[in-house]
């Protein structure tokens, strides 16, 4: 039917009065020949986040549909992301969290686009400009930003397995597309994944295949206060040794979930976590297994010196952070 809404727009915020007004203005430039609706969760933010999205409501009613929580959701261990998903009505979903915001406006198009003429893929993503919120730069982009996306990384738009794509590395969420049918009964595991946008683009991808488009079509605030990625580099290395650990059950329960299928890649995945682990906990001896050479062969250049020292020189590794960190 022509009334069928095509797309959700899921929108997750919490504290981003800075920003949230960049998100809702870049999903209302886009420019598409389908109906579309933007569901924003506010997780009882305390600043002024919740009155910024009533303006947009009150100006766009058909098209913004808010849900305002009284209580943190998240600190209760809800899944917000699913709480959005419930309610949505769209074909695909889009993702992008309050603080990131889309610079193309015919990003969901031409990713709409594709998807309808290409049934099999499920899931479809893009590049993205980083915007380091504390030193003021927008000059890099996310893929290939971290030392694990280079190998797997041809400047090429081109298909990608669930395994290729966790080999893959961090990819840019509010770049997002999914078919929503494919999430429709998620695992119970993935409630439990330390990430759950990792998780979710191995399960939406283990159905069909994944596409990127090699262009930015949106922007990723990096040093964001309150943020994920912020709260990791101030955690204890006892709460880093529990996140390696609980991504190493992640991708074991992906493939147990996959009937491993992928288990060669999910298995070179792996060993990046239990690289890092063993470093925390000391355990240098378990660094010298000659499985960790796999590792190795993810990185190149720089990265791979870092990674060379980090395998067999551990305590070398962890002096020269100490010694950066002093001097920051």
């Amino acid at each position: 039917m022509a009334d069928d809404i095509m797309v959700t727009i899921s929108c997750t915020t919490y504290n981003h009065e800075a920003y949230i007004a960049d998100a809702i203005e870049s999903f209302l430039m886009q420019k598409i020949n389908f109906k579309y609706e933007i569901l924003i969760h506010d997780d009882a933010s305390t600043d002024r986040t919740p009155e910024i999205i009533r303006e947009y409501e009150m100006k766009f009613p058909d098209i913004i549909k808010p849900i305002y929580q009284i209580e943190n959701q998240h600190s209760k261990g809800v899944s917000v992301s699913g709480l959005v998903r419930k309610k949505a009505k769209g074909k695909y979903i889009a993702l992008c969290e309050g603080d990131d915001y889309w610079i193309d406006e015919y990003k969901l198009q031409k990713q709409v686009n594709y998807m309808e003429e290409n049934p099999e893929c499920t899931f479809c993503f893009s590049n993205a400009h980083v915007e380091d919120q504390k030193n003021k730069r927008r000059n890099r982009l996310v893929i290939p930003w971290l030392p694990e996306n280079k190998n797997y990384f041809n400047n090429v738009s081109r298909k990608y397995s669930a395994g290729e794509l966790q080999l893959l590395g961090f990819i840019p969420t509010m770049s997002f597309l999914y078919r929503k049918k494919v999430f429709n009964n998620p695992p119970d595991w993935y409630y439990k994944a330390p990430v759950g946008d990792n998780a979710l683009k191995l399960i939406a991808t283990s159905y069909g295949y994944a596409y990127y488009m090699n262009e930015p079509m949106c922007t990723y605030r990096f040093n964001v206060p309150e943020s994920a990625t912020t709260k990791w580099r101030t955690e204890s290395k006892e709460q880093t040794v529990q996140r390696c650990n609980k991504f190493i059950t992640m991708l074991n329960d992906f493939n147990d979930f996959t009937n491993n299928k992928y288990e060669n890649e999910i298995e070179l995945s792996k060993l990046t976590w239990e690289a890092q682990r063993l470093r925390l906990i000391g355990d240098y001896k378990g660094l010298k297994d000659k499985q960790f050479n796999r590792y190795l062969n993810l990185l190149n250049g720089p990265d791979k010196i870092k990674g060379y020292i980090l395998i067999n020189f551990p305590s070398s590794f962890d002096y020269g952070k100490k010694i950066k960190s002093i001097f920051r």
